[in-house]
């Protein structure tokens, strides 16, 4: 049984560095900046988790600020919660009252469901008792770093991507127009029929 192996490291090399007399100058140039775009992209990667694990220790001390100047305390609703349907979900809201250490604050808090006038309301305040949304989670801080990471890597790889297939149409056109040469220089005249004379 005969089997087919495909080379594609080999058969890039070759096209770049060969000296196979029917590879075009162009397919150098072509091979060449495929080249450059790989090495570019991966060249990259550590650049990129680099500046992932930076906003991941910028993001973890304001989450672990968070978590140490945010705590929860109870309020009292003074009204019914209100609906808000946005789209397919629904939110509520309420207007509270709750007490810190500097007195009482009223305003209006985010609550789950609906709750009624009088009802007791968990509210998240900072150290001045004013109210704030709950601390965001250590974990948040570890995937907004991959997101933004992987966010930074595909942009730089759709940029490379379309310098790359820009260029490739270049030599596209480059190639047309010399083979038209080559036919008209075949023909021996610009009427496509091929000269006769010796």
């Amino acid at each position: 049984m005969d089997t087919l192996t495909l080379d594609w490291g080999r058969g890039c090399v070759a096209r770049l560095l060969g000296r196979n007399q029917l590879v075009r100058r162009s397919d150098r140039w072509e091979m060449l900046s495929v080249a450059l775009v790989v090495s570019a992209l991966s060249l990259a990667i550590p650049v990129v988790a680099a500046f992932g694990t930076g906003i991941k220790e910028s993001r973890s001390h304001v989450y672990a600020e968070q978590a140490i100047t945010r705590q929860q305390t109870s309020g009292t609703a003074l009204a019914n919660a209100r609906l808000h349907v946005l789209g397919d979900s629904q939110a509520f809201d309420v207007d509270t009252r709750w007490i810190a250490d500097d007195g009482v604050h009223v305003g209006t808090v985010a609550v789950p469901d609906m709750v009624r006038v009088g009802d007791h309301v968990d509210v998240w305040i900072d150290r001045n008792g004013n109210h704030v949304g709950a601390p965001s989670p250590p974990g948040q801080a570890a995937a907004e770093a991959v997101g933004w990471a992987a966010l930074s890597w595909i942009a730089l790889a759709g940029v490379s991507t379309a310098g790359l297939f820009t260029h490739r149409r270049a030599l596209n056109r480059a190639r047309y127009a010399a083979w038209d040469r080559e036919l008209v220089a075949l023909a021996g005249n610009d009427d496509g029929r091929a000269s006769h004379e010796q």
